[in-house]
């Protein structure tokens, strides 16, 4: 049973930084990710959102392609999936008040409130290079 499920741009993001972090060049390019079996067009996607959010840095040409900018340990996971999905949260309510018509008489909200917090929390505490320890 999947309650809280991490989506595919999630979890590519998250294995191409574990890659990153323990690549001994340091630097990956599309096509070596392409090589591991990784979809190349949609990795660039994600790696440019990465980027966008100060967490990896490219260079282009020979010898280029994408590089941690932080050690995995300054890296939260959170921020990781931020960058990639946006705001995690596991309702569309919490997401964009006025979307559900039950809403206003809604007894679970309180409680889907609090478990956001907690996974944001919990995912906070975690750093990249807690992902790769296991």
């Amino acid at each position: 049973m999947a309650l809280f499920h991490i989506t595919r741009k999630a979890d590519l993001g998250l294995s191409l930084l574990s890659m990153l972090a323990k690549n001994k060049s340091g630097r990956l390019s599309l096509t070596q990710m392409e090589k591991m079996g990784m979809p190349k067009s949609f990795m660039g996607r994600i790696a440019n959102d990465l980027v966008s959010a100060g967490i990896l840095n490219s260079r282009e040409g020979r010898g280029g392609g994408y590089r941690l900018n932080y050690p995995a340990k300054e890296i939260q996971v959170m921020d990781v999936l931020f960058a990639i999905e946006g705001e995690v949260l596991p309702v569309q309510c919490l997401k964009k008040p006025g979307s559900c018509n039950l809403e206003r008489d809604c007894q679970q909200r309180g409680f889907m409130h609090n478990f956001a917090n907690k996974v944001g929390e919990m995912l906070s505490s975690y750093t990249l290079a807690d992902l790769i320890k296991f």
